[in-house]
């Protein structure tokens, strides 16, 4: 593996890693908050809310680099065609692959992406259902990103 594409890829590795770093710092200081509540979440501080707001961007920055970016170039390093590919079928040969869970769980984590970057002040009650969702699932995510990064290294030999 060798190239543009590979140096492409090192550095969408070097954005997810920087990504995951900060939701480590984020999610330590909002990780005693849950599971969240309704009450819990009004009783939060302004530094909470802004831990959290810096997990959830975190999290869906990671979630679209990692899908937008990383999935396309590790194919591409593999030898795959990506170019004229249905995102759906780059999931399904990912899927195949084991390199994710299943195609079912990366949309219902890009669904919960989608959840979180649309915050509303009258849907308090989904904000803090995305927020627990998120908390289920972020270790998911990256421990996925991971499986990939091993994998692509044990390829390369490096």
């Amino acid at each position: 593996m060798k190239g543009p594409h590979l140096e492409r890829w090192r550095t969408v590795v070097a954005e997810c890693d920087l990504h995951i770093e900060r939701i480590r710092h984020a999610y330590t200081h909002v990780q005693p908050f849950f599971p969240l509540s309704l009450s819990g979440y009004d009783a939060l501080s302004a530094d909470d809310i802004t831990y959290l707001d810096q997990l959830v961007y975190r999290y869906t920055k990671l979630q679209d680099v990692v899908g937008q970016k990383l999935f396309p170039l590790t194919l591409t390093l593999l030898g795959e065609q990506v170019e004229t590919k249905p995102f759906i079928d780059i999931l399904n040969r990912l899927e195949r692959l084991e390199l994710i869970p299943s195609r079912a769980e990366w949309i219902a984590w890009r669904e919960l992406r989608n959840d979180l970057a649309h915050e509303y002040p009258g849907d308090i009650g989904d904000r803090v259902e995305a927020l627990n969702a998120l908390m289920k699932t972020v270790w998911d995510l990256i421990e996925t990103y991971g499986s990939i990064k091993s994998y692509m290294k044990n390829r390369s030999g490096r």
